[in-house]
């Protein structure tokens, strides 16, 4: 298992040229998923980019958008086995 220091380094060196609400989403759902494994991080980036990629940066992202988008991280995740579900 990795500590969580080990996964937000991996997430600074190969995403640290994202946009900031990629990077924000992506360290919000690291940290509201307890995830330590960087082998982690591409099925977030690709859960995560869906929903930030193409957002208008006139419109505001709230917090509805912030659950939607971390829900889709957690099936990604439990999908690609990097997260166990919860019954």
């Amino acid at each position: 298992m990795f500590d969580n220091t080990k996964i937000q380094q991996e997430l600074e060196n190969r995403f640290g040229g994202e946009d900031d609400l990629t990077l924000s989403m992506m360290r919000r759902a690291i940290s509201d998923l307890d995830i330590h494994d960087p082998a982690a991080l591409d099925a977030i980036y690709e859960s995560v980019i869906f929903y930030t990629g193409d957002w208008p940066e006139h419109e505001g992202w709230g917090t509805s958008d912030s659950r939607i988008c971390v829900d889709s991280v957690a099936r990604s995740l439990i999908g690609n086995g990097y997260l166990k579900a919860v019954a």
